[in-house]
Protein backbone atom coordinates (compact mmCIF):
# COMPACT_ATOMS: atom_id res chain seq x y z
CA UNK A 1 0.00 0.00 0.00
CA UNK A 2 1.24 3.48 -0.06
CA UNK A 3 2.89 5.25 2.48
CA UNK A 4 1.00 7.70 2.87
CA UNK A 5 -1.92 5.65 3.16
CA UNK A 6 -0.48 3.07 5.42
CA UNK A 7 0.45 6.17 7.96
CA UNK A 8 -3.68 7.40 7.47
CA UNK A 9 -4.65 3.66 8.35
CA UNK A 10 -1.56 3.70 10.72
CA UNK A 11 -2.84 6.84 12.94
CA UNK A 12 -6.85 5.77 12.85
CA UNK A 13 -5.26 2.35 14.76
CA UNK A 14 -4.90 4.16 17.74
CA UNK A 15 -8.67 4.89 17.91
CA UNK A 16 -9.09 1.01 17.73
CA UNK A 17 -9.58 -1.07 21.07
CA UNK A 18 -10.24 -4.57 20.82
CA UNK A 19 -12.01 -6.32 24.25
CA UNK A 20 -10.47 -8.35 26.47
CA UNK A 21 -11.85 -12.09 27.74
CA UNK A 22 -14.26 -11.59 30.25
CA UNK A 23 -12.94 -13.15 32.65
CA UNK A 24 -10.07 -11.14 32.75
CA UNK A 25 -12.55 -8.31 33.50
CA UNK A 26 -14.55 -10.30 36.26
CA UNK A 27 -11.42 -10.95 38.22
CA UNK A 28 -10.74 -6.51 38.23
CA UNK A 29 -14.18 -6.32 39.37
CA UNK A 30 -13.90 -8.48 41.81
CA UNK A 31 -10.14 -7.21 43.22
CA UNK A 32 -11.74 -3.25 43.14
CA UNK A 33 -14.71 -4.33 44.75
CA UNK A 34 -12.92 -6.02 47.16
CA UNK A 35 -10.80 -2.70 47.56
CA UNK A 36 -13.54 -0.48 48.58
CA UNK A 37 -14.89 -2.87 50.85
CA UNK A 38 -11.85 -2.71 52.54
CA UNK A 39 -11.16 0.51 52.67
CA UNK A 40 -14.99 0.56 54.49
CA UNK A 41 -14.54 -1.57 57.08
CA UNK A 42 -11.41 0.43 58.01
CA UNK A 43 -13.99 3.35 57.98
CA UNK A 44 -15.92 1.54 60.44
CA UNK A 45 -12.93 0.71 62.97
CA UNK A 46 -13.56 -3.04 62.34
CA UNK A 47 -11.68 -5.84 59.60
CA UNK A 48 -14.00 -8.11 61.11
CA UNK A 49 -17.65 -7.42 60.18
CA UNK A 50 -17.70 -6.79 56.25
CA UNK A 51 -20.45 -3.57 55.06
CA UNK A 52 -22.64 -4.26 52.97
CA UNK A 53 -22.91 -1.24 50.99
CA UNK A 54 -19.69 -1.69 48.69
CA UNK A 55 -21.57 -4.95 47.82
CA UNK A 56 -24.93 -3.80 46.62
CA UNK A 57 -23.48 -0.15 45.33
CA UNK A 58 -20.68 -1.58 43.82
CA UNK A 59 -19.83 -4.96 43.10
CA UNK A 60 -23.50 -6.59 42.38
CA UNK A 61 -24.15 -3.72 39.63
CA UNK A 62 -20.99 -4.15 38.25
CA UNK A 63 -21.27 -7.95 37.98
CA UNK A 64 -24.50 -7.43 36.61
CA UNK A 65 -23.82 -5.33 33.95
CA UNK A 66 -21.31 -7.89 33.06
CA UNK A 67 -23.95 -10.70 32.51
CA UNK A 68 -26.88 -9.22 31.56
CA UNK A 69 -26.16 -6.58 29.21
CA UNK A 70 -25.56 -9.25 26.14
CA UNK A 71 -28.80 -10.25 26.65
CA UNK A 72 -30.45 -6.77 27.03
CA UNK A 73 -28.56 -6.29 23.44
CA UNK A 74 -30.13 -9.18 21.79
CA UNK A 75 -33.59 -8.14 23.14
CA UNK A 76 -33.16 -4.69 21.15
CA UNK A 77 -31.94 -6.22 17.88
CA UNK A 78 -28.04 -5.46 19.01
CA UNK A 79 -25.16 -7.85 19.38
CA UNK A 80 -23.07 -7.72 22.82
CA UNK A 81 -19.99 -10.16 23.40
CA UNK A 82 -19.35 -10.83 26.89
CA UNK A 83 -15.42 -10.00 26.35
CA UNK A 84 -16.81 -6.49 25.11
CA UNK A 85 -19.49 -6.77 28.05
CA UNK A 86 -16.74 -7.51 30.72
CA UNK A 87 -14.64 -4.75 29.77
CA UNK A 88 -17.77 -2.36 30.13
CA UNK A 89 -18.28 -3.09 33.34
CA UNK A 90 -15.26 -3.14 34.66
CA UNK A 91 -14.51 0.52 33.17
CA UNK A 92 -18.20 1.29 34.11
CA UNK A 93 -16.57 0.27 38.03
CA UNK A 94 -13.69 2.61 37.62
CA UNK A 95 -15.49 5.49 36.61
CA UNK A 96 -17.67 4.70 39.56
CA UNK A 97 -15.12 4.09 42.43
CA UNK A 98 -12.80 7.14 41.33
CA UNK A 99 -15.86 9.90 41.03
CA UNK A 100 -17.11 9.46 43.75
CA UNK A 101 -14.54 8.01 46.51
CA UNK A 102 -11.43 10.60 45.37
CA UNK A 103 -13.24 13.76 46.42
CA UNK A 104 -13.97 12.26 50.10
CA UNK A 105 -10.50 14.04 51.71
CA UNK A 106 -11.67 17.65 50.17
CA UNK A 107 -15.44 16.95 50.66
CA UNK A 108 -15.96 14.86 53.78
CA UNK A 109 -19.98 14.90 53.40
CA UNK A 110 -19.94 14.92 49.99
CA UNK A 111 -20.70 11.52 48.92
CA UNK A 112 -24.18 10.79 48.29
CA UNK A 113 -23.92 13.29 45.66
CA UNK A 114 -20.39 12.38 43.85
CA UNK A 115 -22.17 8.59 43.95
CA UNK A 116 -24.95 10.06 42.51
CA UNK A 117 -22.41 11.74 39.90
CA UNK A 118 -20.45 8.72 39.02
CA UNK A 119 -23.34 6.69 38.18
CA UNK A 120 -24.60 9.21 36.09
CA UNK A 121 -21.42 9.48 34.38
CA UNK A 122 -21.14 5.48 34.04
CA UNK A 123 -24.88 5.54 32.55
CA UNK A 124 -23.18 8.33 29.71
CA UNK A 125 -20.35 6.59 29.13
CA UNK A 126 -22.34 2.87 28.59
CA UNK A 127 -24.06 5.08 26.12
CA UNK A 128 -21.62 6.15 23.90
CA UNK A 129 -19.47 3.17 24.50
CA UNK A 130 -22.96 0.37 23.56
CA UNK A 131 -23.52 2.87 20.50
CA UNK A 132 -20.50 2.40 19.14
CA UNK A 133 -20.27 -1.09 19.78
CA UNK A 134 -23.68 -2.50 19.50
CA UNK A 135 -26.33 0.30 17.91
CA UNK A 136 -25.12 3.61 16.68
CA UNK A 137 -29.47 4.04 17.42
CA UNK A 138 -29.45 5.58 20.70
CA UNK A 139 -32.65 4.37 21.31
CA UNK A 140 -31.46 0.83 21.44
CA UNK A 141 -29.37 1.29 23.68
CA UNK A 142 -30.24 3.73 26.36
CA UNK A 143 -31.55 0.61 28.88
CA UNK A 144 -28.86 -2.01 28.18
CA UNK A 145 -26.62 1.08 29.30
CA UNK A 146 -28.88 2.28 32.28
CA UNK A 147 -28.56 -1.53 33.68
CA UNK A 148 -25.18 -0.74 35.55
CA UNK A 149 -26.22 2.48 37.34
CA UNK A 150 -29.44 1.67 37.64
CA UNK A 151 -28.80 -1.40 39.70
CA UNK A 152 -26.38 0.59 41.33
CA UNK A 153 -29.40 3.30 42.35
CA UNK A 154 -32.04 0.66 43.85
CA UNK A 155 -28.75 -0.98 45.72
CA UNK A 156 -27.62 2.65 47.28
CA UNK A 157 -30.82 4.28 48.13
CA UNK A 158 -31.38 2.52 51.35
CA UNK A 159 -28.22 3.78 52.80
CA UNK A 160 -28.25 6.94 51.02
CA UNK A 161 -32.03 8.32 51.41
CA UNK A 162 -34.36 9.99 48.91
CA UNK A 163 -32.59 12.86 48.19
CA UNK A 164 -29.85 10.84 46.42
CA UNK A 165 -32.39 8.75 44.49
CA UNK A 166 -33.68 12.23 43.32
CA UNK A 167 -30.67 13.94 42.21
CA UNK A 168 -29.79 10.50 40.69
CA UNK A 169 -32.77 10.15 38.42
CA UNK A 170 -32.32 14.19 37.47
CA UNK A 171 -29.12 13.49 36.61
CA UNK A 172 -29.17 10.76 34.85
CA UNK A 173 -31.79 12.65 32.44
CA UNK A 174 -29.42 15.52 32.19
CA UNK A 175 -26.42 13.38 30.85
CA UNK A 176 -28.62 11.51 28.92
CA UNK A 177 -29.74 14.71 27.26
CA UNK A 178 -25.83 16.06 27.29
CA UNK A 179 -24.98 12.48 25.17
CA UNK A 180 -27.42 13.45 22.68
CA UNK A 181 -25.99 16.64 22.16
CA UNK A 182 -22.15 15.64 22.10
CA UNK A 183 -23.25 12.81 19.64
CA UNK A 184 -24.78 15.54 17.74
CA UNK A 185 -21.79 17.74 17.07
CA UNK A 186 -19.35 14.92 16.60
CA UNK A 187 -21.09 13.02 14.06
CA UNK A 188 -22.05 16.62 11.96
CA UNK A 189 -18.20 16.70 9.93
CA UNK A 190 -18.60 13.32 8.82
CA UNK A 191 -22.02 13.15 7.83
CA UNK A 192 -21.28 16.62 5.99
CA UNK A 193 -18.83 15.00 3.99
CA UNK A 194 -19.62 11.27 3.77
CA UNK A 195 -23.44 10.99 4.45
CA UNK A 196 -22.53 8.69 7.15
CA UNK A 197 -21.80 9.03 11.30
CA UNK A 198 -18.77 8.07 12.91
CA UNK A 199 -20.54 5.71 15.18
CA UNK A 200 -22.60 3.84 12.19
CA UNK A 201 -19.12 3.29 10.74
CA UNK A 202 -17.42 2.01 13.79
CA UNK A 203 -20.59 -0.40 13.81
CA UNK A 204 -19.64 -2.13 10.87
CA UNK A 205 -15.48 -2.10 11.37
CA UNK A 206 -16.53 -3.69 14.31
CA UNK A 207 -19.08 -5.88 12.80
CA UNK A 208 -16.66 -6.99 10.32
CA UNK A 209 -13.82 -7.51 13.03
CA UNK A 210 -16.51 -9.50 14.56
CA UNK A 211 -18.49 -11.13 11.97
CA UNK A 212 -17.11 -10.57 8.54
CA UNK A 213 -19.96 -8.30 7.92
CA UNK A 214 -20.23 -6.50 4.59
CA UNK A 215 -21.64 -3.12 5.56
CA UNK A 216 -18.24 -0.93 4.94
CA UNK A 217 -18.70 -2.30 1.50
CA UNK A 218 -22.38 -0.58 1.27
CA UNK A 219 -20.01 2.71 2.71
CA UNK A 220 -17.56 2.22 0.53
CA UNK A 221 -19.93 2.30 -2.16
CA UNK A 222 -21.72 4.78 -1.14
CA UNK A 223 -18.14 7.47 -1.80
CA UNK A 224 -16.73 5.59 -4.68
CA UNK A 225 -16.22 6.76 -7.97
CA UNK A 226 -16.08 4.85 -11.46
CA UNK A 227 -12.96 4.52 -13.21
CA UNK A 228 -11.60 2.82 -16.55
CA UNK A 229 -7.71 0.86 -16.16
CA UNK A 230 -6.42 -1.32 -18.42
CA UNK A 231 -5.08 -4.15 -17.56
CA UNK A 232 -2.34 -6.36 -19.61
CA UNK A 233 -2.35 -10.19 -19.17
CA UNK A 234 -0.20 -13.12 -20.26
CA UNK A 235 -0.97 -16.58 -21.79
CA UNK A 236 1.48 -19.09 -22.17
CA UNK A 237 0.10 -21.96 -23.59
CA UNK A 238 2.11 -25.75 -23.03
CA UNK A 239 2.23 -28.96 -24.42
CA UNK A 240 0.28 -31.55 -22.63
CA UNK A 241 0.29 -29.28 -19.56
CA UNK A 242 -2.16 -26.44 -17.85
CA UNK A 243 -1.84 -23.05 -19.43
CA UNK A 244 -0.06 -20.41 -17.53
CA UNK A 245 -1.58 -16.81 -17.25
CA UNK A 246 -0.54 -13.83 -15.69
CA UNK A 247 -2.24 -10.61 -15.15
CA UNK A 248 -1.25 -7.15 -13.49
CA UNK A 249 -4.29 -5.19 -12.62
CA UNK A 250 -3.93 -1.68 -11.84
CA UNK A 251 -6.61 -1.57 -9.07
CA UNK A 252 -5.33 -2.13 -5.04
CA UNK A 253 -6.23 -5.30 -3.43
CA UNK A 254 -7.23 -2.75 -0.06
CA UNK A 255 -7.73 -1.15 2.40
CA UNK A 256 -7.83 -3.95 5.10
CA UNK A 257 -9.08 -7.42 6.21
CA UNK A 258 -11.45 -8.67 3.62
CA UNK A 259 -13.19 -5.50 3.36
CA UNK A 260 -13.49 -4.00 -0.39
CA UNK A 261 -10.93 -5.71 -2.42
CA UNK A 262 -8.80 -6.52 0.19
CA UNK A 263 -8.61 -10.13 -1.46
CA UNK A 264 -8.43 -9.37 -4.98
CA UNK A 265 -5.16 -11.66 -5.98
CA UNK A 266 -7.33 -14.73 -4.64
CA UNK A 267 -10.41 -13.64 -6.02
CA UNK A 268 -8.91 -13.21 -9.57
CA UNK A 269 -6.88 -16.29 -8.95
CA UNK A 270 -9.60 -18.40 -8.71
CA UNK A 271 -11.55 -16.62 -11.51
CA UNK A 272 -8.67 -17.14 -14.06
CA UNK A 273 -7.84 -20.43 -13.29
CA UNK A 274 -5.58 -23.16 -11.14
CA UNK A 275 -2.10 -21.92 -12.62
CA UNK A 276 -3.09 -17.60 -12.47
CA UNK A 277 -0.36 -15.20 -11.26
CA UNK A 278 -1.93 -11.93 -10.46
CA UNK A 279 0.98 -9.42 -9.83
CA UNK A 280 1.04 -5.84 -8.34
CA UNK A 281 0.42 -2.78 -11.13
CA UNK A 282 0.55 0.65 -10.32
CA UNK A 283 -2.18 1.33 -8.05
CA UNK A 284 -2.70 3.15 -4.31
CA UNK A 285 -5.67 2.83 -2.01
CA UNK A 286 -7.80 5.62 -4.17
CA UNK A 287 -7.86 2.30 -6.72
CA UNK A 288 -9.09 -0.12 -4.17
CA UNK A 289 -12.69 -1.44 -5.47
CA UNK A 290 -15.68 -0.69 -3.04
CA UNK A 291 -16.32 -4.60 -2.77
CA UNK A 292 -15.76 -8.17 -4.23
CA UNK A 293 -18.76 -7.42 -7.15
CA UNK A 294 -15.97 -4.85 -8.57
CA UNK A 295 -13.48 -7.65 -8.40
CA UNK A 296 -15.39 -9.45 -10.51
CA UNK A 297 -16.05 -6.79 -13.06
CA UNK A 298 -12.08 -6.90 -13.32
CA UNK A 299 -11.85 -10.71 -13.63
CA UNK A 300 -14.69 -10.76 -16.60
CA UNK A 301 -13.13 -8.29 -18.38
CA UNK A 302 -9.60 -9.93 -18.36
CA UNK A 303 -11.19 -13.53 -18.97
CA UNK A 304 -13.15 -11.94 -22.26
CA UNK A 305 -9.88 -10.22 -23.31
CA UNK A 306 -8.15 -13.31 -23.02
CA UNK A 307 -6.53 -14.47 -26.77
CA UNK A 308 -7.88 -17.99 -27.88
CA UNK A 309 -5.19 -18.73 -29.47
CA UNK A 310 -1.09 -17.99 -28.51
CA UNK A 311 1.11 -18.14 -31.70
CA UNK A 312 4.07 -16.37 -30.26
CA UNK A 313 7.06 -19.20 -29.79
CA UNK A 314 9.95 -17.04 -28.50
CA UNK A 315 10.78 -14.44 -25.98
CA UNK A 316 14.27 -12.78 -24.92
CA UNK A 317 16.53 -13.45 -22.40
CA UNK A 318 15.90 -11.60 -19.10
CA UNK A 319 17.90 -8.74 -18.09
CA UNK A 320 18.26 -5.96 -15.72
CA UNK A 321 18.19 -2.19 -16.04
CA UNK A 322 18.63 0.85 -13.45
CA UNK A 323 18.14 4.44 -13.13
CA UNK A 324 19.07 6.07 -9.85
CA UNK A 325 17.68 4.18 -7.01
CA UNK A 326 14.94 1.91 -8.99
CA UNK A 327 16.12 -2.06 -10.58
CA UNK A 328 14.47 -3.10 -13.64
CA UNK A 329 14.01 -6.71 -14.58
CA UNK A 330 12.68 -6.95 -18.25
CA UNK A 331 11.86 -9.70 -20.20
CA UNK A 332 10.16 -9.92 -23.60
CA UNK A 333 7.22 -12.60 -25.07
CA UNK A 334 6.61 -11.59 -28.29
CA UNK A 335 4.87 -8.29 -28.95
CA UNK A 336 3.79 -8.46 -25.05
CA UNK A 337 7.05 -7.09 -22.20
CA UNK A 338 6.63 -8.27 -18.38
CA UNK A 339 9.16 -5.34 -16.51
CA UNK A 340 8.93 -5.70 -12.28
CA UNK A 341 10.45 -2.81 -10.66
CA UNK A 342 12.07 -2.63 -7.47
CA UNK A 343 14.57 -0.40 -4.96
CA UNK A 344 15.11 -2.96 -2.46
CA UNK A 345 17.10 -2.72 -0.26
CA UNK A 346 15.63 0.84 -0.17
CA UNK A 347 11.65 0.88 0.71
CA UNK A 348 9.38 -0.23 -2.37
CA UNK A 349 6.10 1.50 -1.67
CA UNK A 350 2.87 1.91 -4.21
CA UNK A 351 3.24 3.26 -7.50
CA UNK A 352 0.00 5.89 -8.44
CA UNK A 353 -2.10 5.01 -10.95
CA UNK A 354 -0.94 7.98 -13.27
CA UNK A 355 2.81 7.01 -12.81
CA UNK A 356 2.27 3.47 -14.14
CA UNK A 357 -0.32 4.56 -16.53
CA UNK A 358 2.42 6.80 -18.23
CA UNK A 359 5.57 4.49 -18.01
CA UNK A 360 2.60 1.67 -19.96
CA UNK A 361 2.09 4.33 -22.62
CA UNK A 362 6.24 4.52 -22.40
CA UNK A 363 6.30 1.03 -23.15
CA UNK A 364 3.64 1.21 -25.92
CA UNK A 365 5.94 2.53 -28.43
CA UNK A 366 8.01 -0.95 -28.59
CA UNK A 367 5.24 -3.61 -27.38
CA UNK A 368 1.55 -3.14 -27.57
CA UNK A 369 0.85 -4.90 -24.18
CA UNK A 370 3.38 -3.76 -21.24
CA UNK A 371 2.93 -5.69 -18.26
CA UNK A 372 4.68 -3.21 -15.74
CA UNK A 373 4.92 -4.79 -12.51
CA UNK A 374 5.84 -3.10 -8.89
CA UNK A 375 7.48 -5.86 -6.68
CA UNK A 376 6.30 -4.20 -3.46
CA UNK A 377 9.04 -6.41 -2.20
CA UNK A 378 10.89 -4.29 0.82
CA UNK A 379 9.97 -2.66 4.04
CA UNK A 380 10.77 -1.69 7.32
CA UNK A 381 9.32 1.81 8.31
CA UNK A 382 6.14 2.86 6.58
CA UNK A 383 7.26 5.80 3.69
CA UNK A 384 5.04 7.58 1.00
CA UNK A 385 4.32 6.13 -2.28
CA UNK A 386 5.61 7.27 -5.43
CA UNK A 387 3.69 10.02 -7.37
CA UNK A 388 4.01 11.46 -11.05
CA UNK A 389 6.68 14.93 -11.42
CA UNK A 390 8.33 13.89 -8.25
CA UNK A 391 12.66 13.06 -8.78
CA UNK A 392 11.91 9.37 -7.79
CA UNK A 393 9.20 9.04 -10.29
CA UNK A 394 11.65 10.01 -13.00
CA UNK A 395 13.79 7.34 -11.79
CA UNK A 396 11.31 4.61 -12.21
CA UNK A 397 10.07 6.22 -15.86
CA UNK A 398 13.79 6.41 -16.84
CA UNK A 399 14.92 2.65 -15.57
CA UNK A 400 12.10 1.57 -17.56
CA UNK A 401 12.05 3.26 -20.96
CA UNK A 402 15.71 1.78 -20.95
CA UNK A 403 14.29 -1.57 -20.62
CA UNK A 404 11.96 -0.88 -23.03
CA UNK A 405 14.31 0.45 -25.89
CA UNK A 406 16.94 -2.26 -25.10
CA UNK A 407 14.82 -4.98 -24.71
CA UNK A 408 13.23 -3.98 -28.41
CA UNK A 409 16.24 -4.65 -29.98
CA UNK A 410 17.04 -8.61 -28.54
CA UNK A 411 16.40 -11.41 -29.99
CA UNK A 412 13.51 -13.94 -29.06
CA UNK A 413 14.20 -17.34 -29.17
CA UNK A 414 12.37 -20.53 -28.13
CA UNK A 415 12.00 -21.30 -24.78
CA UNK A 416 9.84 -23.46 -21.71
CA UNK A 417 7.79 -22.30 -19.10
CA UNK A 418 7.26 -24.39 -15.57
CA UNK A 419 4.77 -23.43 -12.78
CA UNK A 420 4.36 -24.33 -9.60
CA UNK A 421 2.63 -22.90 -6.25
CA UNK A 422 3.31 -23.53 -2.17
CA UNK A 423 1.25 -22.99 0.75
CA UNK A 424 2.55 -21.75 4.26
CA UNK A 425 1.82 -23.23 7.50
CA UNK A 426 1.39 -19.47 8.52
CA UNK A 427 -1.73 -17.41 9.41
CA UNK A 428 -2.78 -14.40 7.87
CA UNK A 429 -1.59 -12.50 11.28
CA UNK A 430 1.98 -14.02 10.26
CA UNK A 431 1.96 -11.93 7.33
CA UNK A 432 0.80 -14.71 4.64
CA UNK A 433 -2.06 -14.69 2.45
CA UNK A 434 -4.69 -17.95 1.20
CA UNK A 435 -2.22 -18.40 -1.89
CA UNK A 436 1.28 -18.76 -0.51
CA UNK A 437 3.87 -18.64 -2.77
CA UNK A 438 3.35 -19.44 -6.60
CA UNK A 439 6.50 -19.56 -9.01
CA UNK A 440 7.25 -19.05 -13.23
CA UNK A 441 10.39 -20.44 -14.39
CA UNK A 442 11.23 -19.53 -17.80
CA UNK A 443 14.28 -21.12 -20.25
CA UNK A 444 15.50 -18.94 -22.74
CA UNK A 445 18.24 -20.48 -24.34
CA UNK A 446 19.76 -22.04 -21.06
CA UNK A 447 19.04 -19.25 -18.93
CA UNK A 448 17.13 -19.95 -16.56
CA UNK A 449 14.69 -16.84 -14.72
CA UNK A 450 12.28 -17.51 -11.47
CA UNK A 451 9.07 -14.81 -11.35
CA UNK A 452 8.51 -15.94 -7.34
CA UNK A 453 5.19 -14.40 -6.57
CA UNK A 454 4.80 -14.12 -2.65
CA UNK A 455 1.07 -13.51 -1.55
CA UNK A 456 1.43 -10.88 1.19
CA UNK A 457 1.85 -6.95 1.72
CA UNK A 458 5.66 -6.25 0.87
CA UNK A 459 8.52 -8.00 2.45
CA UNK A 460 10.37 -7.36 5.39
CA UNK A 461 13.79 -5.22 4.66
CA UNK A 462 16.72 -7.61 3.56
CA UNK A 463 14.14 -10.63 3.07
CA UNK A 464 13.70 -10.30 -0.79
CA UNK A 465 17.92 -10.46 -1.28
CA UNK A 466 18.43 -13.42 0.74
CA UNK A 467 15.39 -15.63 -0.96
CA UNK A 468 17.20 -14.27 -4.33
CA UNK A 469 20.78 -14.84 -3.38
CA UNK A 470 19.57 -18.42 -2.39
CA UNK A 471 17.73 -18.97 -5.15
CA UNK A 472 20.33 -17.95 -7.85
CA UNK A 473 22.27 -21.08 -6.72
CA UNK A 474 19.08 -22.74 -8.52
CA UNK A 475 18.20 -20.75 -11.66
CA UNK A 476 20.21 -17.70 -13.65
CA UNK A 477 17.80 -14.80 -12.93
CA UNK A 478 15.00 -14.33 -10.40
CA UNK A 479 12.71 -11.54 -8.84
CA UNK A 480 10.92 -11.62 -5.58
CA UNK A 481 7.24 -10.18 -5.29
CA UNK A 482 4.39 -9.51 -3.43
CA UNK A 483 0.84 -9.44 -4.44
CA UNK A 484 0.11 -6.46 -1.77
CA UNK A 485 -2.98 -8.37 -0.58
CA UNK A 486 -4.69 -6.59 2.53
CA UNK A 487 -5.81 -9.67 4.13
CA UNK A 488 -2.98 -9.49 6.18
CA UNK A 489 -3.50 -6.10 7.50
CA UNK A 490 -6.55 -5.86 9.87
CA UNK A 491 -5.64 -2.03 10.86
CA UNK A 492 -2.01 -1.50 10.56
CA UNK A 493 0.25 -1.66 7.17
CA UNK A 494 3.05 -3.46 8.80
CA UNK A 495 2.28 -7.08 8.45
CA UNK A 496 5.01 -7.59 5.99
CA UNK A 497 6.45 -11.12 4.79
CA UNK A 498 9.42 -12.21 7.04
CA UNK A 499 8.30 -9.62 9.79
CA UNK A 500 7.12 -12.23 11.95
CA UNK A 501 8.13 -15.50 10.34
CA UNK A 502 11.97 -15.72 9.73
CA UNK A 503 12.95 -16.33 5.97
CA UNK A 504 15.02 -19.79 7.47
CA UNK A 505 11.59 -20.82 7.97
CA UNK A 506 9.64 -20.58 4.86
CA UNK A 507 12.34 -20.46 2.65
CA UNK A 508 12.49 -24.57 2.10
CA UNK A 509 8.79 -24.25 0.72
CA UNK A 510 9.92 -21.77 -1.70
CA UNK A 511 13.04 -23.67 -3.32
CA UNK A 512 10.92 -26.58 -3.44
CA UNK A 513 7.72 -24.13 -5.39
CA UNK A 514 11.13 -23.30 -8.03
CA UNK A 515 12.23 -27.06 -8.24
CA UNK A 516 9.35 -28.07 -8.80
CA UNK A 517 8.56 -25.64 -11.78
CA UNK A 518 11.97 -26.29 -13.28
CA UNK A 519 10.90 -29.92 -13.52
CA UNK A 520 7.37 -28.79 -14.83
CA UNK A 521 9.12 -26.89 -17.61
CA UNK A 522 7.38 -27.54 -21.35
CA UNK A 523 8.28 -25.66 -24.83
CA UNK A 524 5.54 -22.57 -24.61
CA UNK A 525 3.45 -20.24 -26.74
CA UNK A 526 2.33 -17.29 -25.67
CA UNK A 527 -0.16 -14.15 -26.32
CA UNK A 528 -0.97 -10.93 -24.93
CA UNK A 529 -3.23 -8.99 -24.32
CA UNK A 530 -4.93 -5.83 -22.75
CA UNK A 531 -8.23 -5.95 -21.42
CA UNK A 532 -10.27 -2.24 -20.28
CA UNK A 533 -11.80 -2.37 -17.33
CA UNK A 534 -14.71 -0.03 -17.26
CA UNK A 535 -17.23 1.02 -14.53
CA UNK A 536 -14.48 -0.19 -12.10
CA UNK A 537 -16.05 1.69 -8.76
CA UNK A 538 -13.64 2.76 -6.67
CA UNK A 539 -12.97 4.42 -3.25
CA UNK A 540 -12.07 7.56 -5.62
CA UNK A 541 -9.46 10.36 -4.91
CA UNK A 542 -8.18 10.35 -1.80
CA UNK A 543 -10.84 9.44 0.38
CA UNK A 544 -8.75 7.42 2.76
CA UNK A 545 -7.03 10.95 3.55
CA UNK A 546 -10.04 12.43 3.73
CA UNK A 547 -11.40 10.01 6.24
CA UNK A 548 -8.59 9.56 8.06
CA UNK A 549 -8.39 13.66 8.71
CA UNK A 550 -12.04 14.15 9.54
CA UNK A 551 -11.84 11.33 11.89
CA UNK A 552 -8.54 12.79 13.53
CA UNK A 553 -9.94 16.79 13.21
CA UNK A 554 -13.30 15.14 15.60
CA UNK A 555 -10.60 14.01 18.16
CA UNK A 556 -9.12 16.96 18.86
CA UNK A 557 -12.20 18.60 19.64
CA UNK A 558 -14.11 15.43 21.07
CA UNK A 559 -12.83 15.75 24.93
CA UNK A 560 -13.30 19.87 25.30
CA UNK A 561 -16.99 19.72 23.90
CA UNK A 562 -17.39 16.61 26.22
CA UNK A 563 -16.42 18.11 29.20
CA UNK A 564 -18.45 21.92 28.14
CA UNK A 565 -21.55 19.60 27.47
CA UNK A 566 -21.10 17.17 30.76
CA UNK A 567 -20.30 20.38 32.76
CA UNK A 568 -23.34 21.83 31.98
CA UNK A 569 -25.18 18.92 32.24
CA UNK A 570 -24.36 18.80 35.60
CA UNK A 571 -24.64 22.19 36.45
CA UNK A 572 -28.49 22.46 34.99
CA UNK A 573 -29.17 19.47 37.69
CA UNK A 574 -27.93 21.22 40.31
CA UNK A 575 -30.22 23.82 39.84
CA UNK A 576 -33.26 21.89 39.14
CA UNK A 577 -31.97 20.02 42.29
CA UNK A 578 -32.01 23.21 44.73
CA UNK A 579 -35.18 24.58 42.98
CA UNK A 580 -37.22 21.45 43.37
CA UNK A 581 -35.29 21.03 47.07
CA UNK A 582 -36.04 24.71 48.31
Amino acid sequence: MSGEMDLKLEALSKYIVTSPSWARSLVLIFILSGCVEVMAMLGTGSLIHPTLFPVAAYLIPALAALALTPWLARRFSGKLNYGWSGLTAALGLIISIFVSLSPILLFRFSFPLFFAISLALVFAFRMLLLAAVVNFRISRVIIPALLHSGIAVVGAAPFLGIGFIQISILLHISFAAGVLVFINVIERPMKANFRVGPLELVNAFLLHLSEGSRKLDDFFRSIGESVVVPEVSLVMQRERKEDIFITVPNVHPGPLGEIGGSNLPKLLHEQLGPASMVFHGSASHDFNPVDEVEVKKVGDAVLAARPSVCTNTGCTRSERYRCGSVDVLAQAFGDTILVIATRSPLVTEDLDFALGFAIMKAGEKYFPHVGFIDAHNCMDAMEDGVYSGTELAMEYLGAAESAFAATAQKDQVTFTAGYAARTFPFSRKEGFGDLGVQVLVVDTGGQKTAYVLFDGNNMQTGARDEIRKRLLTIVDECEISTTDTHVVNTVSGRNQVGLRVSVDNFYPRVEEAVIEALADAAPARTAGATAWCRGIVVFGSQRISQIASTVNGMMGFLIPVAIIILLGAFLTTLMAYFVLVY
